[in-house]
């Protein structure tokens, strides 16, 4: 479990103001001073914990985990997770549709990708003009800042994690509908409704938020890894029974004669020396 020291030194604790919060926060609440609630962090600790074990079994399964962070704060915190458990991101807008159309999100990906690829080829040969090449990059940039997070996402999502439950409620509202387990960092002022994993936490500091967000980062990492040792075990099993399969078919196939055929070939070798005397 992380140290309460870590979580105070890095803000954690410090809420919204006591006039702008959500009744339902109450029980995360520890009390208030200046007007300020202040989260106790006894439970944030705990609610982190367990969040860390869950991403870590939905990683080790081979599911998808989305991170969603659009607020400036939480932007670098939530590229860098994405990075670090090799999982899709969105740091720029939620796309509406992500998860209840991605059909259609993903023909932003694959104009995305077409683009990329025309770049890449005009390079080598030229092709295009100047202006139409400052055209298709500026197309790139602005879905790059879109989708480019998502491109590689693969289903099924297991689970998404998001940073300020009222700035992202329309990825929390289509999580609900697709029935994709949510876990979200959460300040006072937020309604934990719908969130299976609630982490009560300072979601407006930067440092509150990378310390929560690498914490769990590494816990769908090690789920990752061991999700690629045991694929690369089985595949290696199988390779190893495919040749031993393969050899045994290679093998030549030796047929023991029964009685009865040891007595007929007896007879005819009998019958052919004693036609030959």
């Amino acid at each position: 479990m992380i140290d309460f020291r870590l979580l105070v030194k890095a803000g954690v604790h410090f809420g919204h103001q006591s006039s702008r919060w959500c009744p339902r926060m109450a029980p995360y609440i520890w009390g208030q001073k200046n007007g300020v609630h202040l989260i106790d962090v006894s439970k944030t600790a705990n609610q982190l914990e367990k969040s860390a074990k869950f991403l870590e079994s939905v990683a080790a399964e081979g599911k998808t985990i989305l991170w969603i962070g659009t607020k400036k704060p939480a932007q670098l915190a939530i590229a860098e997770a994405g990075a670090t458990s090799r999982m899709p991101y969105v740091t720029h807008r939620w796309i509406g549709g992500t998860l209840t159309n991605y059909l259609q999100v993903k023909k932003s990906v694959t104009k995305l990708l077409h683009l990329e690829e025309v770049l890449k080829k005009t390079s080598e040969n030229s092709l295009y003009t100047k202006k139409e090449l400052n055209s298709f990059q500026k197309r790139i940039d602005r879905l790059r800042k879109n989708v480019g997070g998502i491109s590689a996402m693969r289903w099924p999502v297991g689970a998404i994690v998001i940073v300020d439950g009222r700035k992202e409620m329309s990825a929390i509202k289509e999580a609900i509908s697709t029935g994709t387990p949510v876990v979200g960092l959460l300040d006072t002022n937020s309604n934990p409704s719908g969130i299976e994993y609630v982490i009560p936490a300072n979601d407006d500091a930067p440092r509150s938020i990378k310390l929560l967000i690498d914490y769990l980062a590494q816990a769908a990492s090690r789920g990752r890894d061991t999700f690629e040792k045991a694929r690369k075990e089985a595949i290696d099993q199988e390779k190893v029974a495919l040749g031993e399969k393969k050899k045994k078919q290679d093998e030549p196939v030796q047929v023991a004669a029964t009685p009865v055929q040891k007595e007929e070939t007896t007879q005819a070798l009998n019958a052919f020396l004693n036609s030959g005397e």
